[in-house]
This record gives structure tokens, C-alpha cells and sequence, in this order.
């Protein structure tokens, strides 16, 4: 299934994608279902209100009885056109308004080949030995077709492609093998950077901070992990003003989610709403390019099985 957010007279719904055509908002459709079968009022009101809320974050924390409950509603609300939104008459935000904690690792290969190259580096041992992320903003999600904030403080704005997993159950100390049960989904993960200030910053041993938290691109839905299936192997392709500066696939991969997770939980809880960024895919970002964007460029990701992700960064 596709679980999304979108605009409903000024306010963000959540919803799932019903025949690749049309959404449906979930508490509103958890409404009906249960009045159609005689259920009390007050008892459902409670009841959807709980499982699936208006905020993806809320549908995300209910866990497991709301996905199953999401899969009963999109069979029945099929067939109920009043309550069936035309896809591409509705105004998508990013799927989690806000999400649980934000961490960014650096999973390719050759993503990290290529920012050491340019330093004249070898790329350290350490990196081979565990997987590095910085946490960034939970808050700063721009979802597909909306335009995003040049940051005034930087002259040198890029965008990075990655995908990011989506956490819904809360754990510790999660073996590998099991891991990959604590995934939802996945979606596009744009991480909007401020390369100036980011590398004044990472000069000092810290961050990055500045360099990151304006903004981040996501989007255009949470795709279950039944429907993607391995991550290995997918495409991806990024173009800027409809110029392609990559187009590969999702291959050398260090760092599986798996291990990720298993590593953030040693003694620490990962929690429903978490997300997970694999960090840049192989030579999709302007940086791996020797590029950058202009103000007003746009910017279109893919990544097979989940979809396409279109920014305009705006000065």
C-alpha cells in the first residue's frame, strides 16, 4: 500500500492511494466503515481517531492493528465514490509532517569514495566498521511539487537522492535478522544541502547542522515494504531543469537498513516515526558532479517501486 498526506481545506489529512487513481482519507473512510456496520458513534469516533488519526505520524505510532486496518478499508472503500479523492486533483504534502528522529547514514560506496577522492583522501577504516549518520531535523519535510527555501545563509545549494526507511515498531538491542520486521516502508529521501556552511562546519568535528536542517525533500508516499520488496538492484535517476546527472541503480550499498537498525538499537530504542536515510545513492548528488543547483532549479528523483519526487528550489 501507499500511505500519504495531503491538503484538505488548509489542513493535512492522512491518506492511502486506492487503485494507483484516487485517495482515500483514512479517518474519514474508518468513520463510515464502522457506522455501515452499526457500530455506536462515540465508540468509533474513539476508535478511528486512535488508529488513524489525521497526522501520518499518529497512523505510524498505532502500529500494526492500523495497517491492518488500513488494508480492510481500501477493499471496501473501492467501491464508495463520495469517498474517493482524484489523485491528481489534491495538493500532497510530505508524507510525515513530522517525524519521531531523523538519522542520515552514509551507506554507498560510492558516494563516500567520491567525497573522499576530492579531499585527496582515502576513505578510513572506521567507515567500513559501523555505520555513520548525523541526526537532522524532524520537522523540515517538503512533500512532492512543493517549492523549497533557499537557505539565506549559503551560496551553495545541492540536493542529494537517497531512500529512506520508515520505522513503526519500537525496539532495543534488534538482532539484524530481525530487523528488517521494525521497517514499514519506504520513501524518497531528499537531502537538501548547504555545502558552504557544511563544510565549515564538519571542519570543526561537528554537525552537520546548518548545512542540513533547512530542508529536507520527502516524498511522494510511504511505500510498504511488501510492494518494494529488496532495495538492492533498484533503479534511481535524478535530473535538475530536466538535464539527467545520474541514472544507476541502488547497488553498492555498505550499510544494509538491517544493519542500521541493529546498530542504533544497541542500548538504544528506535521508535515508531523514526526515519532512516541511506545517505546518497552513488553519484546522485551535485557534489559527486562537480555541480550545483541555481536559484529556481528543479529538482526530480526516482527510485523504482516507490515513485518520482519534483522540488523547485526557490531564492
Amino acid at each position: 500500500m501507499k500511505l500519504v498526506s495531503y491538503l484538505s481545506q488548509g489542513r493535512v489529512r492522512s491518506g492511502v492511494i486506492v487503485d494507483d487513481k484516487y485517495i482515500a482519507d483514512l479517518n474519514n473512510s474508518c468513520y463510515e466503515f464502522y457506522l455501515e456496520r452499526g457500530e455506536d458513534e462515540i465508540f468509533v469516533e474513539r476508535f478511528c481517531n486512535a488508529l488513524v488519526p489525521s497526522d501520518m505520524l499518529g497512523v505510524i505510532q498505532a502500529g500494526e492493528r492500523a495497517m491492518e486496518l488500513i488494508s480492510n478499508l481500501i477493499g471496501w472503500v473501492r467501491n464508495r465514490e463520495e469517498l474517493l479523492l482524484k489523485i491528481d486533483e489534491v495538493k500532497l504534502k510530505a508524507p510525515l509532517q513530522r517525524a519521531n528522529t531523523v538519522r542520515d547514514f552514509l551507506a554507498f560506496r560510492g558516494h563516500v569514495e567520491a567525497s573522499y577522492k576530492r579531499r585527496g583522501q582515502q576513505i578510513p577504516e572506521e567507515w567500513f566498521k559501523i555505520p555513520i549518520y548525523y541526526k537532522g531535523d524532524p520537522a523540515a519535510f517538503y512533500g512532492h511539487m512543493e517549492n523549497v527555501p533557499w537557505p539565506s545563509y549559503s551560496n551553495a545549494l545541492d540536493f542529494e537522492l537517497e531512500i529512506g526507511a520508515i520505522v513503526y515498531r519500537k525496539g532495543v538491542n534488534i538482532e539484524k535478522r530481525k530487523a528488517r520486521d521494525y521497517i514499514l516502508g519506504y520513501t524518497i529521501f531528499n537531502d537538501f544541502s548547504a555545502r558552504d556552511i557544511q563544510m565549515r562546519e564538519m571542519t570543526c568535528l561537528l554537525g552537520p547542522a546548518k548545512g542540513k536542517d533547512f530542508a529536507n525533500g520527502l516524498g511522494p508516499w510511504i511505500v510498504t515494504k511488501d510492494e518494494v520488496g529488496e532495495i538492492k538492484g533498484l533503479r534511481a535517476y535524478a535530473s535538475v531543469d530536466g538535464e539527467k546527472w545520474c541514472d544507476t541503480k541502488a547497488e553498492d550499498m555498505q550499510w544494509s537498513f538491517e544493519d542500521m537498525i541493529s546498530y542504533v538499537s544497541q542500548d538504544e530504542y528506535i521508535r515508531p516515526g523514526d526515519i532512516f536515510g541511506s545517505g546518497t545513492i552513488s553519484g546522485c548528488c551535485g557534489l559527486d558532479n562537480g555541480r550545483l543547483l541555481r536559484p529556481g532549479s528543479l529538482v526530480e528523483l526516482y527510485i523504482e517501486k516507490i515513485g518520482i519526487l519534483v522540488n523547485r528550489v526557490v531564492k
